[in-house]
């Protein structure tokens, strides 16, 4: 009886020890992908905060310039650029803090009152993002400003951005980056390999790059550019043709 019991324990024991073996690896890799993905959220958080600042702080972007001293406050934004933004870059993420592997959109709110609630808000950036499995990552932050309306008058606000980790930001921001290179005389052809999981598509009549319904906005006007109709890695080409143009192959 005790070599039947020995016969049967035997397998049930190599079994079960292969079943904790596999678990145990399941949970590790569990834990690494959670690793990884925190430090991607940790360094995406870092840019956020950098454009943030940037735009802040910056007499390029929205910085308060002193006529005096042709110098900037700290964190004091100018009314006059706030609606200068808004309006000039209401698609598309300005030149002064761009980041050209993520998009990113920006809100500042005014204080009303004593809440955000009914103030005057602002906002620009990129119009949409990737969604589904084409966002790979995703932070929101914000930080406080104060906006100026004048000398006599300087409200409490808030700077808030969504910065976004998809596969149309890389592709648009490639785009985009090879644009502005060719329109400042530093490169004229680059190129570089995606993975999408998506397709991609361009709408040539509002010169927008699509992932589904998200699109976004390019600086420079594609020609010959071929849809990426299914999901794979795709290399991708560009010649930059004066003023605006972008000769693609995928």
């Amino acid at each position: 009886m005790k070599g039947q019991l020995s016969y049967v324990m035997k397998p049930l024991t190599l079994v079960s020890i292969i079943i904790l073996l596999v678990l145990l690896l399941y949970s590790l890799n569990s834990y690494r992908g959670r690793e990884r993905m925190a430090e991607k959220t940790l360094d995406l958080t870092s840019f956020a905060t950098n454009i943030l600042l940037i735009l802040a702080n910056s007499e390029d972007c929205l910085a308060y310039k002193i006529p005096a001293t042709q110098g900037a406050y700290a964190n004091i934004v100018d009314l006059k650029k706030l609606d200068e933004f808004s309006e000039k870059y209401e698609e598309i993420e300005p030149d002064c803090a761009r980041n050209y592997d993520f998009g990113w959109r920006v809100t500042v709110e005014e204080v009303n009152g004593e809440s955000f609630n009914g103030g005057k808000t602002w906002s620009f950036g990129a119009s949409d993002v990737s969604k589904g499995k084409a966002m790979k990552n995703k932070v929101e932050f914000w930080i406080p400003v104060a906006i100026r309306h004048s000398v006599n008058e300087v409200n409490v606000g808030r700077m808030s951005i969504t910065l976004v980790d998809g596969e149309l930001e890389k592709i648009a921001g490639f785009l985009d980056w090879s644009c502005k290179m060719g329109m400042l005389g530093k490169m004229s052809s680059s190129s570089t390999d995606v993975q999408i999981s998506s397709p991609i598509t361009y709408d040539r009549s509002n010169n927008y790059l699509c992932s589904g319904n998200a699109c976004r906005k390019l600086l420079c006007t594609l020609i010959g550019f071929e849809d990426m109709k299914s999901g794979g890695t795709y290399s991708i080409s560009v010649d930059f043709r004066s003023p605006d143009k972008l000769l693609v192959s995928t």
